[in-house]
């Protein structure tokens, strides 16, 4: 009789199983949180090419916007923010010089000669004439800077119709993360040099960026060691 009382009222292979059940419905009821993906550099400047060359004011809009993310690294914001003031010609080249909204971090980089005609064109193509316009990409009817939200939005649109986009996360901030594997995979997947192109305090933040798997994870730390802990031998 006793030895029926310490018996499991279950087989403990229905309990397992039950309990594996319960957990995978509470894992799949749960909202995944979604983040953006990198996208390939040359197909993302191609886009921008070809949305820049229309003659529509927001086709331009997004395109400049496009390549100005991938070409410079800036996060979304800061580039909305833009002003001609932040704009520093001289010869042979431009530089965009500004504070940027996070961390108030110093942002000091040359731009691209292609970049550089592109704001000109763009500038050259503003339809307001009534009061000055300081933002680089304002809206012609308000004056304002364009927001994020309707990059997004446009952003969406472009998804839905165009293939390579199908399959991926695509939102604003997939252009700083596009810059940001570029310059990873240039310098021979050197993640500090992607981090210190970033500005980022902590090489954990740019790991996240680059979303790296376990292999190129481990291709980070045999890099180092062939490249730093062997020549110290």
């Amino acid at each position: 009789m006793l030895a029926l009382v310490n018996q499991p009222l279950f087989p403990m292979g229905i309990f397992k199983a039950r309990q594996d059940l319960i957990k995978k419905q509470r894992t799949t009821s749960r909202k995944v949180k979604g983040t953006s993906d990198h996208c390939d550099i040359d197909d993302l400047m191609r886009l921008a090419e070809t949305l820049f060359s229309s003659n529509k004011h927001t086709e331009k809009t997004l395109g400049l916007v496009i390549y100005t993310g991938v070409t410079t690294g800036l996060r979304i914001g800061d580039i909305l923010e833009l002003q001609t003031e932040n704009l520093h010609p001289f010869e042979g080249g431009c530089r965009i010089k500004l504070t940027q909204q996070k961390d108030k971090v110093k942002f000091d980089k040359l731009i691209s000669r292609r970049l550089d005609d592109m704001i000109g064109e763009y500038l050259g193509s503003k339809l307001i004439t009534d009061k000055p316009d300081t933002y680089i990409f304002a809206n012609p009817l308000t004056g304002k800077a364009y927001t994020n939200h309707w990059v997004n939005k446009r952003f969406s649109i472009l998804k839905d119709d165009i293939s390579w986009l199908k399959d991926k996360t695509f939102s604003t901030h997939s252009l700083r993360k596009s810059y940001a594997m570029t310059i990873y995979k240039y310098y021979g997947n050197d993640i500090v040099k992607a981090r210190d192109s970033l500005g980022h305090k902590s090489i954990t933040t740019t790991q996240k960026y680059l979303n790296l798997d376990r292999k190129e994870k481990e291709l980070i730390h045999a890099n180092v060691v062939n490249d730093i802990f062997n020549a110290v031998v």
